[in-house]
């Protein structure tokens, strides 16, 4: 069996392998290019299977007590007001704020302190140079030692400079035309325990999360193409983000000024790694530097967790290291790639660009987190993933109780689905509102009284009551469709949603705004045929968007019928 370990990268990937080969008896040693351990760090999360393997190290109780205390969930407008908040007490576990909410430097050092038990950490060097014979990696450092080791391990960042010696050119970015600085500043009275989330103009946001540290983290980030910006020099990145968020409102001026004295400025334009192997012989990629997901994915922690325990455990069942590294490949690559599948419209979608966007995105927000939706889309979102099984690997110690890791779906991350979901629906809706027959609207409310309907036609507030409940069943579908990993199937199925959503406003337009009875009773058909074909692609990929959006199509069916009956019984109208 292959037992002298090099490690790059002591935070939360590296430590983690650290801890299990450590215990298993291999030699190992954590090299870290910082002169010393890294606490600080923005709020992230430990969902699924991540969890479960905390448990089996018997942290998980440990890093639950020492969460940031994130109650929910909130989108603020300029002047305080809440427009619209999921809070954790009433979306459970699997909202925007997962049960396991932590700051990255506290569930590093959580696993650091029992890791440095089982392995020598090397705190203020790095890699230089790598030579692999069939026997051995040859590994230099920039301090002038050099030492072999029978496996490599390189859990490093987005940016690896290691990777880069080792897989030159290989990686292939996909940028996702998002740039955001991360930074601690002062606490104020203030300050609640909702994550509040701030939308301006220009695709700018500003984002405030509590902590246990008696401080807050912030957030600025900027949605537009990449320009270089993760390359240049700290002064430059925050001259130019206090340019861009000069007249930006709310915080903003507590923010910028914050920026100025914080210790913990990070800044990053957003992009996922892309490789197309893990290893090289005896070198192999784990974490952010084999798979950055970006956090759009909202699931970059579970997989650093995830990709560690189970490189460590076909490192401890395999005495051959291309066999063990071979599997840790297959076991992986269907979860990242399930993770990795994120739209570039997302952040377009969740940071939008003008007044009326935020409105759009406010309103529908609002809507979706009325008690009346979420009580019915809630028992949906879960979702499904391709998690790893665990149960392959090493049961937990002796009396600790397994759970089954929960389900935990890719794709979207769970804001940035539920932003998209109500950006779509909320823009369909003030389409079909604005055409209402309703007293807001006299003119076409005396119109389609004066028509002649047949006698089954629902009266104003069936229609009134159905609405709702078909919209939150499109709500549903689309935002399980959008957790799902990207693929001709799921893409499928969410360009018929698409169309389905846009075609609901778009026959409101025809039959109450421009009366044209024929070509509304036409539409409505189509309707009929593109819903269901809707709900057929939908269940190739998720069942239960499918299952959602059955009641949708029925209707339609309905409506068509009492479309076309209407057109017939009012020749005279809409000629």
């Amino acid at each position: 069996m292959s037992r002298r370990i090099l490690i790059t990268g002591a935070s939360v990937a590296g430590n983690i392998v650290a801890w299990w080969l450590g215990r298993a008896g291999f030699t190992v040693t954590v090299v870290e290019r910082a002169p010393e351990f890294r606490d600080g760090g923005q709020n992230i999360d430990v969902r699924g299977p991540g969890r479960e393997i905390l448990r089996r190290m018997g942290l998980e109780q440990a890093a639950l007590e020492q969460g940031t205390g994130e109650e929910g969930t909130a989108w603020v407008k300029e002047d305080g007001r809440i427009a619209a908040q999921f809070l954790t007490v009433d979306t459970g576990t699997d909202g925007p704020t997962a049960e396991m909410e932590i700051l990255r430097g506290d569930l590093a050092r959580l696993l650091y302190e029992p890791a440095r038990e089982h392995a020598t950490y090397r705190f203020g060097d790095s890699i230089a140079r790598v030579e692999q014979d069939p026997d051995a990696a040859t590994v230099t450092f920039a301090s002038g030692i050099a030492e072999r080791y029978d496996v490599v391990i390189l859990a490093e960042g987005v940016g690896s400079r290691t990777r880069e010696l080792v897989f030159p050119g290989e990686n292939v970015p996909r940028w996702m035309d998002l740039t955001i600085a991360y930074f601690t500043i002062p606490r104020r009275a203030d300050d609640d325990r909702l994550w509040r989330w701030y939308n301006a103009r220009g695709g700018r946001s500003i984002s405030l999360r509590p902590d246990h540290h008696g401080t807050t983290r912030a957030m600025l980030s900027v949605q537009q193409p990449p320009g270089g910006e993760q390359d240049w020099d700290v002064v430059h990145q925050t001259a130019w983000l206090r340019e861009r968020f000069a007249d930006a409102g709310w915080q903003s001026d507590r923010v910028i000024a914050g920026m100025e004295t914080t210790d913990d400025f990070y800044f990053d334009v957003l992009r996922q790694v892309r490789m197309p192997r893990w290893s090289s012989g005896r070198v192999v990629l784990t974490g952010d530097a084999a798979w950055c997901a970006t956090p759009i994915a909202g699931y970059g922690t579970t997989l650093a967790v995830t990709g560690a325990y189970v490189l460590a455990q076909e490192l401890i069942r395999s005495a051959d290291v291309e066999t063990a590294l071979t599997a840790y490949e297959q076991a992986m690559r269907p979860m990242v790639e399930d993770a990795q599948g994120v739209p570039r419209i997302a952040p377009r979608l969740a940071n939008p660009h003008s007044r009326l966007g935020i409105r759009l995105l406010h309103g529908a927000l609002s809507v979706a987190s009325r008690p009346a939706v979420r009580g019915v889309t809630g028992k949906l979102f879960g979702g499904r993933s391709k998690d790893v099984d665990l149960a392959r690997y090493d049961a937990p110690r002796s009396g600790e109780t397994q759970i089954a890791a929960r389900s935990s779906p890719g794709g979207v991350s769970p804001v940035l689905a539920l932003s998209a979901v109500d950006v779509v629906l909320g823009a369909s809706a003030l389409v079909g509102r604005r055409n209402a027959p309703d007293p807001s609207h006299p003119g076409i409310r005396r119109w389609y009284r004066r028509l002649d309907k047949p006698g089954y036609t629902p009266p104003d507030a069936a229609f009134g009551a159905v609405w709702p409940v078909l919209e939150t069943g499109l709500a549903v579908g689309g935002y399980r469709l959008l957790r799902q990993p990207s693929g001709p199937a799921r893409n499928a199925a969410v360009g018929l949603w698409l169309l389905n959503t846009a075609m609901v406003g778009g026959w409101t337009q025809l039959f109450f705004r421009e009366k044209r009875l024929g070509a509304s009773t036409v539409a409505s058909g189509a309707m009929v045929a593109t819903g269901a074909a809707y709900v057929a692609a939908a269940a190739k990929v998720d069942r239960p968007a499918a299952a959602a959006a059955v009641p949708f199509v029925v209707w339609l069916g309905f409506a068509t019928l009492l479309a076309e009956r209407i057109w017939r019984d009012n020749p005279a109208e809409g000629r």
